[in-house]
């Protein structure tokens, strides 16, 4: 079989991206889509991070199902499952070449948050918590991406690096398959989409053992921005190609 070249591309960006969500636990989405929308329309990588992100999140499961801070987690998620029919909606009525710009702006906004470490004017309360994970869930129907504003958020908490990475992949692995079956019932996710999806699991895998092994050898503050660094020089080079498109 004749691999193509967008497939090569598509593969080696999941490799990566699948490296880094092994890594810190989040960060999958935002590299993926940055890369992919250069590919393929935005509509069409959406459905396929999601699934591939939802692969990875079975993936890690075992080890976040034990790791993870349950009374956090929950109250993240009620309020992420109410995000999502929204985020779902500005997907399929908002035009496809500015929702591409959203994705770089917001890629790099969130990117240059997490650099600067500037603590965001919220609470620790159940209020504040469920504002975020709202927030987050109609992202990751949007976009795909939800992972780095979680993070700056929950960072101000002061979670235990093993604590956060194990709460990111369960509320992941939910809120995906939300905005999965709601896209789904939209018409959004095609054959086409499970095949491509089937295609790329070998390098998400891989790319998924290998961040996995780099986890135990690299601190977490170090990895966190790295992450960031990769996600602002995306965003920026996604913009200059869109400014030009």
């Amino acid at each position: 079989m004749i691999v193509d070249q967008p497939t090569i591309l598509a593969s080696l960006l999941v490799f990566v991206a699948a490296i880094i969500r092994g890594l810190t636990g989040f960060g999958f989405a935002a590299v993926a889509v940055v890369g992919l929308v250069l590919l393929m329309p935005l509509e069409r990588a959406v459905p396929l991070i999601l699934c591939l992100e939802i692969a990875s999140s079975l993936l890690l499961l075992p080890s976040a199902w034990r790791e993870a801070d349950r009374s956090l987690l929950r109250t993240l998620l009620l309020a992420a499952l109410l995000g999502v029919p929204c985020g779902i909606a500005v997907l399929s009525g908002t035009n496809p070449h500015w929702l591409t710009l959203c994705v770089y702006l917001l890629v790099g906004a969130l990117a240059l948050l997490g650099l600067s470490r500037i603590a965001l004017p919220l609470g620790r309360g159940p209020l504040s918590l469920s504002l975020v994970g709202g927030v987050s869930g109609a992202l990751i129907a949007t976009f795909s991406i939800g992972g780095p504003l979680l993070v700056a958020c929950l960072s101000q908490l002061q979670l235990n690096p093993t604590a956060l990475r194990a709460t990111l992949i369960l509320f992941f692995c939910v809120v995906d398959l939300a905005a999965l079956a709601g896209l789904s019932l939209s018409g959004a996710v095609t054959q086409a989409t499970a095949s491509q999806s089937l295609l790329l699991l070998p390098p998400l895998a891989l790319g998924l053992w290998l961040g996995q092994q780099l986890f135990r050898q690299i601190s977490a503050p170090i990895a966190a921005r790295a992450t960031q660094w990769l996600l602002l020089t995306l965003a920026t080079l996604g913009l200059l190609g869109w400014w030009h498109s």
